[in-house]
Order: C-alpha cells, then sequence, then structure tokens
C-alpha cells in the first residue's frame, strides 16, 4: 500500500493511501468471504450454497466499504508510527477512488496546538493607586438609603423615577401576541426594561387611567416582532413613589454597623468598604493585565479544526440557552445584528482566543511546576470545613460529585497568586 504523509499549514497533516491489484485483492477477499458465510438460502446447508447464488446475494458496496475500513485502518496507523505523527483531531476520511481493482483515500487530522511562551515574569504591571472621592461616599449613602426606601402611593401624574402597576394588552396588525400581555405589572418608569417608547409615553399618567400607545419595535428583536409598529392598550391601576429615608440617628442605628453611631462614622465606614472594592478590583484588573499580556507575548499555533470544533461547541450552548428561553435561532440572530456570517466570525474568534489563553496558562503552570496535589485539596477540605464547622468527610462527600471543579478553581488560584508574585 502506498502512503504518502503531507504536513500543510497550520499543523494539519494528511495522509493519502492507495492500494490495488493483489494486496487490494487480500482486503476484498476477506470481507466478501466473512459476507458470503452468512448469506444463506432456502433449501442449502450454511456454508454449502453455490457461489453464484452467494454471490447474486452478497453487497459488494458494503464489501469494498468494510475492506477500504479495514486497509485505511492498517495504513493509517503504520503512517502514523512512522512519521510518530501525535493525532490530535478525529480523523476526517474523503475517498477519492473505490472499486473491485483499487482505492486511492486521503485520511486528514491535526496535529496538537504549540505554545511558545514569551515574557510573562516582571512585566512592570502595576495595580492603580486607590482613592475615594467624596461624591463616592456619597453615592454609597444613597445607595443606603434607596435599599431602606419605602414605596408610598402617589395621587397624581407618574413622572420619571416612579412606579407604576398596570395591566397592558399588546397588538400587532390588529391581533394579540404572545407575551405581549400582563396583569398588576410594576415598571419603573425610566428603568429602560421595556421597549424604546414604552416608558416615556406612560410618563404623566394617572391612577384609573386607560391610555392606547403606539411604538415600534426595535432592529435588534425576535424576529416576528422586530420593526412592527405596536398598540399597547393599558390601563394603570396606581403609581407609587419612592420615598427615601433621611440620614438621620434613627437610620444609622437602623443600619446596625459596628461601630457607626453617626454621620462622621458612617462616612468613615463608607469610605473603607468602598476602598476595599476598588483596591479588589483594581488587583482583579492588574491581574487581567498581567494575564493577557503574559497571552499576548506568547506564540500560539492553532489549527483550523480545532477552532471549529470549539466554535461548534459554543455555537452549541447558545442553541441549548435560547431554546430553554422560548427564543429561536432567527430570533438569537436578529437580537444580535441580523448577520448570520459575522455572528459566526466573532465567535469563531472567541473561540480562537479562548483556545489561546487555556493553553498559555497550562503551558505555564506546566513550566513552572504549577500542579494541584492531594495535599492542597485537603488543606482546602479542611478550611472549607473549619469554616461552616462541618466534618471533613462531610466536606469532601459534599465537593466529590464536581470535584474536577473543584480542582479546576484550586488551579485558578495557584496560578493567579503565582502571577501576582511574580509581577
Amino acid at each position: 500500500m502506498e502512503r504518502k504523509v503531507e504536513r500543510k499549514e497550520n499543523l494539519e497533516v494528511s495522509v493519502n493511501l492507495v492500494c490495488s491489484g493483489d494486496e487490494w485483492a487480500k482486503y476484498t477477499k476477506k470481507q466478501y468471504n466473512k459476507h458470503a458465510s452468512k448469506v444463506t438460502v432456502k433449501g442449502f446447508r450454511p456454508g454449502h450454497v453455490p457461489s453464484d447464488m452467494v454471490k447474486a446475494r452478497v453487497n459488494m458496496a458494503q464489501v469494498l466499504n468494510d475492506a477500504l475500513f479495514d486497509a485505511v485502518n492498517e495504513g493509517f496507523s503504520l503512517a502514523v508510527r512512522e512519521e510518530k505523527l501525535n493525532v490530535f483531531t478525529q480523523p476526517k476520511l474523503e475517498v477519492k477512488t473505490i472499486n473491485e481493482k483499487e482505492f486511492d483515500a486521503t485520511v486528514t487530522f491535526a496535529l496538537p496546538p504549540e505554545v511558545t511562551l514569551g515574557q510573562y515574569k516582571q512585566l512592570g504591571i502595576k495595580a492603580k493607586a486607590v482613592r475615594v472621592l467624596e461624591k463616592d461616599i456619597k453615592e454609597y449613602i444613597d445607595n443606603l438609603k434607596s435599599q431602606h426606601a419605602v414605596m408610598e402611593v402617589k395621587n397624581g401624574e407618574a413622572k420619571l423615577g416612579d412606579t407604576v402597576i398596570i395591566d397592558f394588552i399588546g397588538y400587532v396588525d390588529g391581533a394579540p401576541f404572545e407575551g405581549g400581555d400582563a396583569k398588576g405589572y410594576e415598571l419603573e418608569l425610566g428603568s429602560n426594561s421595556f421597549i424604546p417608547g414604552f416608558e416615556d409615553a406612560l410618563v404623566g399618567i394617572k391612577a384609573g387611567e386607560k391610555r392606547t400607545i403606539n411604538v415600534t419595535f426595535p432592529e435588534n428583536y425576535v424576529e416576528k416582532l422586530k420593526n412592527k409598529p405596536a398598540t399597547f392598550d393599558i390601563n394603570c391601576s396606581e403609581v407609587k413613589v419612592k420615598k427615601m429615608p433621611k440620614l438621620t440617628k434613627e437610620f444609622i442605628d437602623e443600619l446596625g454597623f459596628e461601630g457607626v453611631t453617626d454621620e462622621e462614622t458612617l462616612k468613615a465606614y463608607c469610605k473603607k468598604q468602598i476602598s476595599a472594592k476598588k483596591e479588589q478590583e483594581n488587583k482583579n484588573e492588574q491581574l487581567n493585565e498581567i494575564i493577557s499580556k503574559a497571552i499576548d507575548n506568547a506564540t500560539v499555533v492553532i489549527p483550523d479544526a480545532v477552532v471549529e470544533d470549539e466554535a461548534n461547541a459554543m455555537l452549541d450552548q447558545v442553541l441549548n440557552q435560547i431554546k430553554q428561553s422560548g427564543l429561536t435561532y432567527q430570533d438569537y440572530i436578529a437580537i444580535n445584528g441580523g448577520d448570520e456570517k459575522a455572528i459566526a466570525e466573532q465567535r469563531k474568534e472567541e473561540a480562537k482566543k479562548n483556545i489561546k489563553s487555556s493553553l498559555v496558562v497550562n503551558k505555564i503552570m506546566s513550566s513552572e511546576g504549577l500542579a494541584v496535589t492531594e495535599d492542597m485539596i485537603n488543606a482546602q477540605y479542611q478550611s472549607i470545613a473549619d469554616q461552616y464547622k462541618m466534618s471533613v468527610e462531610d466536606v469532601k462527600k459534599a465537593f466529590e460529585p464536581n470535584k474536577s471543579n473543584f480542582v479546576s478553581q484550586l488551579a485558578n488560584k495557584l496560578f493567579t497568586e503565582f502571577m501576582l508574585a511574580n509581577n
């Protein structure tokens, strides 16, 4: 059997296999005999059916297919061993010629991605300094007030920021549409939670008022509704306004923060919380920049087939998500801009980026000998047990079904600590 191995761009390899004459006859004869032994004809004992009757009942196309399978497996395995090839992707078979005299077929596959690390230590990327401004403290306190605000019924017209309680039903082309109605719906005007124009059209509405509004669904909406004009009949039963508490001692005491007794200590508390949050955010930003730079500095060759597989896996995940949400794939395309080819290309680029990131991280970890050990796992189990006052055995039982995720989290922690310590 002739074997020709060709290494192509992007780590793709093709193995051309050609077999003819007596060698191909051996493969076809073996499969013919196997199929012939299963032929049964009434009136003849198994194995004693006349050859011409057997030949008429044997499917030669299936014989050739099975013979091809045997020959390709053997020839491909020999080529892989001789060339010391590391088959990374599922081999794909393309048959150019096949008949009782010969076959000509090519098997293509990809080698593993190649990673060459660049600089990933001492990159000179520092965390930003933390600054807490007066406006930050004011926003924090305003947020605390908002969390403790109460909704009060309001007499008069609804303004932006007010909440209206409404019953509504929507019509497209004169008919109600699925998902276009609700009763007792609480809608904060200005929240932009409805389609453009809907909330603005309700400014000024009063409790007990009925109103009909006209809006148009946007371009990036579900397929059956995008760009379509719609009419909504609305009945407002109530208008509510959010009443914010004043910064009194009673309110401060109600917050229950340790050591906070007045406005001054509350501001100090808020500043400390904001500072801690910003410090963590800056640290996360620094870490992301470090990892991003390390990835950019690396040279990675990724076979197209690997990218395709990852992109297809991402698409399967998207399809599952949109199915669960009750949308169609056409709805998904419409919501994301309507250009299916551009979306597919974007997904492919994201797949490539994800693969490169994963490969570089794994390469750094292997180069630095960073690995999660059983001692690390057991120490983490003990830490969790101490924190939640559980037995270590109970913690192990709880994490055992998802141990791989648990180990991945520890590996990620190990990697991030190393990157920060060395930058």
